[in-house]
């Protein structure tokens, strides 16, 4: 277990330089001022915002993808002495969120034309990794809430994980809820958008990168706060 626990570390330290360090180094190098608060990550992968670049954000993506496959083992054989389901759907959304992400990596954001018949299919990519990876970590979630109860896990990995989870998907529901009811009610829309423009909470970019270091942030605590040994329900 201490072995396998090490190695998890080790990927984690990967996953940070892969994913933040290859993305950070693209953003120094975008043509234009990259503010990531209000930038969205596509950004950095697109061969028309960032002809030069674009590959190096799509390799370092598509590797963070293909590290973070091992955790999803690794949260199956803890979460499942809560739920063994709900482990096995926490594991297999994140099976699912690496693999869509890959994709996206190497179907590069399109703003002309369409992608096997699809229309923004990097879009739908990246946004169905997104939505696997909530899964999963609501998935997380519940297993560390229902462990509590039975002393198999730590007060303070539901804490770390709720918090992590919860909190970017309220706020992009709020900021999505929004933006729907300024179509819906247009009357609206000029009041709301004046009101939010100049805030961050109303850009996508910030969510994702807010999001992104949330799932960070629940591995981390996957692999330091889960007990060393399974113990049985």
């Amino acid at each position: 277990m201490f072995h396998r626990k090490s190695t998890l570390a080790v990927l984690l330290g990967l996953i940070f330089l892969s994913f933040f360090g290859t993305l950070a180094v693209s953003a120094s190098m975008f043509p234009q001022n990259y503010d990531w608060r209000y930038r969205v990550i596509s950004n950095l992968l697109s061969p028309r915002d960032n002809p030069a670049h674009y590959w190096l954000a799509a390799i370092g993506l598509a590797l963070t993808a293909l590290l973070m496959l091992p955790f999803a083992g690794h949260l199956q054989r803890h979460l499942e002495v809560a739920s063994p389901r709900v482990a096995r759907t926490s594991s297999g959304a994140f099976v699912a969120g690496s693999i869509a992400l890959i994709c996206a990596c190497f179907i590069v954001p399109q703003h002309v034309h369409d992608v096997f018949g699809v229309r923004r299919l990097h879009e739908f990519l990246g946004r169905s990794a997104a939505g696997f990876l909530a899964i999963g970590m609501l998935c997380g979630c519940w297993c560390a809430w229902k462990g509590c109860g039975r002393s198999l896990f730590a007060a303070r990995l539901f804490c770390i994980w709720s918090l992590v989870t919860l909190v970017p998907l309220a706020g992009i529901f709020v900021s999505q809820c929004l933006l729907l009811l300024t179509r819906v009610i247009p009357a609206w829309a000029t009041p709301i958008r004046t009101a939010l423009r100049h805030s961050v909470f109303w850009h996508l970019g910030f969510w994702e990168w807010t999001g992104a270091a949330a799932v960070f942030v629940f591995l981390c605590a996957a692999v330091f706060l889960t007990p060393q040994q399974k113990t049985s329900p």
